[in-house]
């Protein structure tokens, strides 16, 4: 019997070795075809999916899992296992730190790393992934807090991830053996990702340097607009990310040119977060690190105290977990901000990536700057090219007006002298004299009224304004045979003003509307109050004045380009001292014309505050 018994054991040992045998070959054929589809292969995920099914498959384990390092977490991305598992192990997020502190307190296997249960902590716990069954009860049984990992490692020794295997063979602490075939499988995995991460640093790179070329092209476009919708979807694209927002920040706090673009959503300039602003500016003043990161759950941002919130939300709405705001600037001057979204699929921006980032706020600056120190070099130009214009019509306006009253003073002093009509003579004279002193008083008037900063202010009645200046119109207005109206109220519409002043500006357009207007026609002037505005408006059925002239018509020594017009003795300073003085008043001033029907000119000013509040 004993005999029997020791052959009996005998052949099953060798029946067990030879399924031993045969086991390791197979792993080992495996591992071979694994080796050679890591160096082929650009598919990283199904090379990685063969290594964890190999080593459940394989060597017998009943749960393998690879996970990633994604910025300071691991991320579960490949499984093997019973199915019904994966939905609790796949996308399992773990700070680093927590593996790495396990690995000191665990027993070193080679690469691999042995957690028995007890050593690990409280908090490590918390965020395993811990089977449901009893273990054995013999010594080397696999318990089911026990942790066995392997960290993959580049071929420069970076880490990249780890490998975590449960339910070993037998349901025993792996052997000797088990432990080199999956070593073997652990190395695999490290190269795989090894080549993986090589591969996807060269395409970064290349994604990245396209992205910063087009981002350079899009300055090309000129239009600021044009530029920053190029931008947007250039970093769309460059970086993979679900949705980008720039904003180009006013030349001054309520002023114009500012300019927003979003891709794929468009960005509308009034969705502005204007208290990340505030937040980019202090950053940029502090010298701290200007790239900030945001999570959408995250409490608070000490980077972003004012804006985190409303910048949360935005994310919200876009469906987006992460978002990285870099500012757009030249220096230290903020001259708007660059925000990217990431949705939960999507990995965090790498240190590359967020350095290219910060590379396209720093264009884009540049970008905007030029663009406005073009836009002030245009309208710099503008401007002299209007001086320039206004030098030569002042200086032709005031040659004719002072030639035209002076040779009719000299040809009538030659008369004097010769004897002639002195009676005739001494009136013309007078008369040129007179136009002379109009021209110089003008002259005056607009270099006073252009000095000036504000009106002295007392009660000015604008009805008995009106009747001052009708009265001193009167025989113009029979001398062409005009008629005259005046529409006006019961009472008084009383000012805060200068008298003098009012009184150029009423004498000024009713003047002109007699001046203007053809013999036989009239003139409709109107006294009267709208709210808390008093008015003057004075129509006339005169010459007109056509749109073109219109846009210079309130310019000092503008005169008409209408030869009707032309033939009317003026200074053009009238309407441009009016309008200054109208502008001291609080007030406006304001033409309604069509060529050869006749003019509507409007004065208004603010009516006089109620007792107590006028200004002195």
């Amino acid at each position: 019997m004993a005999t029997e018994r020791v052959g009996t054991e005998d052949g099953e040992t060798r029946v067990e070795l030879e399924q031993g045998t045969r086991s390791h070959d197979s792993s080992l054929a495996r591992l071979y075809e694994l080796m050679r589809r890591v160096h082929s292969s650009a598919d990283t995920a199904q090379v990685l999916d063969e290594i964890a099914r190999g080593v459940t498959e394989g060597l017998g384990y009943g749960i393998a899992a690879i996970s990633r390092l994604e910025g300071e977490e691991l991320v579960t991305t490949t499984f093997a296992g019973p199915e019904h598992e994966r939905p609790f192990i796949i996308g399992r997020r773990r700070p680093v730190r927590l593996i790495l502190e396990e690995f000191v307190v665990g027993d070193e296997w080679g690469i691999l790393r042995y957690v028995p249960r007890g050593r690990v902590s409280e908090e490590a716990l918390e965020g395993m992934w811990i089977p449901d069954y009893e273990p054995q009860d013999v010594p080397d049984a696999w318990h089911p807090e026990d942790a066995l990992y392997a960290p993959l490692y580049s071929a420069t020794g970076e880490l990249l991830g780890i490998m975590a295997v449960d339910l070993p063979p037998e349901g025993r602490i792996p052997d000797r053996q088990q432990r080199e075939l999956l070593e073997m499988f652990v190395i695999q995995a490290g190269l795989a990702l090894s080549n993986a991460q090589h591969r996807g640093r060269m395409a970064e790179r290349l994604a990245l340097g396209e992205m910063l070329k087009q981002v350079a092209l899009a300055g090309n476009l000129g239009d600021l607009d044009m530029v920053v919708q190029q931008a947007a979807r250039a970093v769309t694209h460059g970086l993979g990310v679900s949705q980008t927002f720039l904003r180009c920040f006013p030349e001054s706090p309520g002023g114009t040119g500012e300019h927003a673009a979003g891709h794929p959503a468009p960005n509308r300039l009034s969705a502005g977060i204007p208290s990340l602003r505030h937040d980019m500016s202090r950053l940029l003043e502090s010298g701290d690190e200007v790239s900030v990161g945001l999570h959408v759950d995250q409490d608070g941002c000490p980077s972003l105290p004012e804006s985190c919130g409303a910048l949360q939300r935005r994310m919200r709405e876009h469906g987006a977990t992460r978002a990285t705001v870099s500012p757009m600037r030249v220096g230290a001057d903020l001259l708007g901000y660059v925000v990217v979204m990431q949705t939960a699929d999507q990995t965090a921006l790498t240190r590359a990536q967020r350095d290219a980032l910060a590379e396209v706020g720093r264009a884009l600056g540049q970008m905007v700057l030029n663009a406005r120190l073009r836009s002030t070099e245009q309208l710099l130009v503008a401007e002299l090219q209007e001086l320039d214009r206004y030098k030569g019509e002042l200086i032709a306006t005031i040659s004719h007006e002072l030639k035209t009253p002076l040779t009719s003073i000299v040809g009538h002093t030659e008369l004097l002298a010769d004897g002639g009509a002195p009676a005739r003579s001494l009136a013309a004279i007078a008369r040129n004299a007179q136009r002379l002193q109009g021209l110089i008083d003008n002259l005056l008037s607009y270099s006073r009224v252009q000095e000036q900063r504000s009106a002295a202010r007392r009660d000015v009645d604008l009805v008995a304004l009106v009747d001052e200046v009708a009265d001193a119109l009167a025989i113009q207005v029979a001398r062409g045979e005009l008629g005259w109206e005046v529409r006006r109220p019961a009472g008084p519409v009383t000012v805060l003003g200068d008298p003098e002043e009012l009184r150029r500006v009423v004498e000024n357009i009713c003047g002109n509307a007699v001046k203007y207007s053809r013999p036989g026609g009239g003139v409709a002037v109107e006294v009267g109050q709208a709210g808390r505005t008093a008015f003057v408006a004075v129509t006339d059925q005169g010459l007109g004045i056509s749109r073109q002239d219109q846009a210079h018509l309130f310019s000092p020594f503008h005169r008409s380009s209408n030869p009707d017009a032309l033939s009317v003795p003026g200074t053009g300073l009238g309407l441009a001292i009016s309008r200054r003085i109208v502008e001291l008043h609080d007030g406006t001033i304001e033409v309604d014309s069509e060529l050869g029907v006749g003019s509507t000119f409007t004065v208004r000013l603010p009516l006089r505050p109620p007792s107590g509040s006028a200004r002195d």
